[in-house]
């Protein structure tokens, strides 16, 4: 097997590998090179893996293919150097690419850059700060082009910040930092909760509670969710009320969100929330199963207001009312950003807000009198 750099994406290696013994006259024009299976067993990747690494060598005119003959060497001509590398930007997510509808950051990506001669390569941090530093610092010495990047901390601050001195095209999804100037294509997370909350205040409620899990100022949607909330309450003239607020979550579950998750609702329902709206869908999720567990009723009791659409609401036994993000659309646009930076040369900050739509499903309902709802609670 070929020694391979654990570090570089797997069909890179395979490029490298083969660019340099052409370069280093190892393998002469005219030569057949091994085929699709064989590289694979070679490097240990997938036959996919080593096909795209032969497209991308065809791509670059350093070798040519016959349909049932094989891959050979062409000639090297002058200049052909720099051609030959490879056009790869690369998405960096903090969980595999099937949570949360994150594959549609990478769908919408890939598919533009398919009409624009480029490949998307994917990787993941896994919420690990230091595998996210470790891809920002590595994929571009890899040769990649650009990076979409979805933060998983604010950890990897100084390492952004030289990318962004070194002009190198990246550009943020998901959220933003107001004190670095990186691009940046982000949900009208604002709107959106202004819509949930706007949504909870017409079917009659006013003790909305919003409950989220990070702290305001270490993830940007979730400081404009919040935002959002406050509008759409004094835009109707409700007052602001620190009772019915949770941020973070953990500071009032000591750490174990979930066991500690029934003291937050009861006392929430004791000083009369008729609604909840929730950071996002997996935390409304919780709640949702945890006040089931304690006998109250959603909607006919408390409302509950989502904010995601995951693909997981698709398989639960209630509906959830939430918000629609459109991933497709910001990774698509994401990767328009850094297509454009690398072909002009010059890196021009740009936030680009996409818009979200409220999907109303069985979680809200017009508000029950509070004395039912703790009566109810209370037996």
């Amino acid at each position: 097997m070929a020694k391979r750099d654990s570090k570089k994406t797997l069909y890179l290696q395979v490029v490298e590998y083969i660019k340099n013994e052409i370069l280093h006259n190892r393998l002469q024009p005219g030569d057949k090179l091994p085929t699709e299976l064989e590289l694979s067993k070679m490097f240990g990747v997938s036959r996919i893996t080593s096909k795209r690494a032969l497209d991308e060598l065809a791509k670059a005119n350093m070798i040519y293919r016959k349909k049932g003959q094989g891959s050979f060497v062409l000639p090297i001509k002058k200049g052909r150097i720099e051609e030959s590398v490879p056009k790869v930007i690369a998405i960096v997510l903090p969980t595999d690419g099937t949570a949360g509808r994150r594959v549609e950051y990478v769908r919408g990506a890939m598919d533009y850059l398919d009409g624009k001669g480029y490949y998307l390569s994917v990787h993941t941090t896994y919420d690990d700060p230091a595998k996210e530093r470790e891809y920002l610092v590595q994929l571009p010495q890899d040769g990649i082009k650009g990076i979409i990047l979805y933060p998983s901390a604010r950890a990897n601050f100084d390492t952004l910040l030289t990318l962004y001195i070194k002009q190198y095209p990246i550009v943020l999804i998901d959220q933003k930092y107001e004190s670095l100037p990186l691009s940046a294509v982000v949900s009208d997370n604002f709107d959106g909760a202004f819509q949930a909350v706007s949504h909870l205040i017409k079917l009659g409620h006013r003790r909305i509670a919003y409950v989220a899990l990070v702290r305001l100022e270490d993830v940007s949607s979730v400081r404009e969710r919040f935002l959002g909330y406050c509008k759409a309450l004094r835009q109707h003239d409700i007052p602001f009320d620190r009772d019915v607020i949770r941020l973070p979550l953990s500071k009032y579950t000591q750490g174990d969100t979930k066991n500690k998750l029934k003291d937050v609702l009861s006392d929430l329902l004791n000083k009369g929330t008729t609604a909840i709206f929730a950071e996002h869908d997996y935390l409304a999720i919780m709640i949702a199963k945890e006040l089931s567990n304690m006998g109250v009723s959603i909607p006919q009791d408390v409302s509950l207001v989502g904010f995601d659409n995951i693909e997981m609401l698709e398989h639960l036994e209630f509906q959830l009312t939430t918000i629609d993000q459109d991933f497709y659309q910001i990774g698509k646009t994401a990767a328009q950003l850094v297509l454009e930076c690398i072909e002009n040369g010059v890196y021009k900050s740009k936030e680009v807000v996409v818009p979200v739509k409220l999907i109303e499903r069985d979680t809200t309902a017009r508000r029950k009198a509070i004395s039912e709802i703790v009566a109810n609670f209370e037996e």
